[in-house]
């Protein structure tokens, strides 16, 4: 079976997975810093595959929202897999678009696809982290969704749009009232996240269907779940399967 080296490069992290043997048998998380070169990229990729006694995988696919370190990352990629290296670029990979192509985050595109595949049903797909996503997949379409904040945005707007409010880290905490400016702060922020999210998704069932499934992923994803108050299916791995299923696709393409 061939070994999959997955990447997705996200505004603040980026994720690597290294697929063989029908599992995830490793992931990775690094900070994206525009201010390193390919050089050092293809250093450490080299460095993470070696540590797994990997010097090569057979194919290597790519989803972006940093376009600078895009190229970056395809020129690292061509030194490490066998095959060239495939840049997802929506639309196709089995998952039609109602919506426009060049608008589409691959992100967003790929957790669409892999909430598809894994469900078969109509589907609201949450990921929550720098940004909050709630889009909906009907049939095979992607519909659309919305975009909105995510909690750290959110507490650093309220530290920056005022005088006096100090910037805290979010959190969603058992308690609504604050006793401190601070805990007001977590407080609001949190439970404002909270609410606003599950209405989303309230919103979108209500126009796709309410036997619709709920996907969550997303690095606050954990956190949330619990205060959404139905039930979700949580993916921690949802954007890598997404890579999965569009290589699956692509390289079901290359054999006809």
């Amino acid at each position: 079976m061939p070994r999959l080296l997955a990447i997705d490069i996200g505004n603040t992290h980026i994720k690597i997975g290294l697929y063989s043997q029908g599992r995830w048998i490793e992931e990775w998380r690094l900070a994206t810093d525009l201010r390193r070169t390919p050089d050092e990229y293809r250093l450490f990729m080299r460095g993470l595959l070696l540590e797994s006694n990997v010097e090569v995988v057979d194919r290597a696919i790519v989803a972006s929202v940093v376009p600078l370190l895009t190229p970056f990352f395809l020129r690292v990629l061509q030194s490490v897999s066998l095959a060239k290296p495939e840049e997802v670029v929506p639309p196709g990979y089995g998952l039609k678009v109602d919506y426009p192509p060049e608008n589409l985050g691959p992100d967003r595109f790929v957790n669409a696809l892999a909430a598809w595949e894994l469900t078969r049903r109509p589907v609201v797909v949450v990921d929550v982290g720098t940004t909050a996503t709630v889009d909906a997949v009907v049939d095979g379409v992607f519909l659309g969704g919305a975009i909105a904040p995510g909690p750290h945005f959110l507490a650093q707007a309220l530290a920056q749009g005022t005088a006096r409010l100090p910037h805290v880290m979010p959190a969603i905490e058992p308690w609504a009232i604050g006793k401190n400016t601070e805990e007001a702060i977590r407080a609001g922020v949190g439970h404002g996240f909270v609410g606003m999210v599950k209405d989303l998704i309230l919103k979108t069932r209500s126009s796709i269907g309410q036997d619709s499934v709920v996907v969550l992923t997303g690095g606050w994803s954990q956190r949330l779940a619990p205060y959404l108050d139905m039930p979700v299916r949580l993916e921690p791995q949802l954007t890598l399967e997404g890579l999965r299923f569009a290589d699956a696709w692509l390289y079901a393409q290359e054999l006809h």
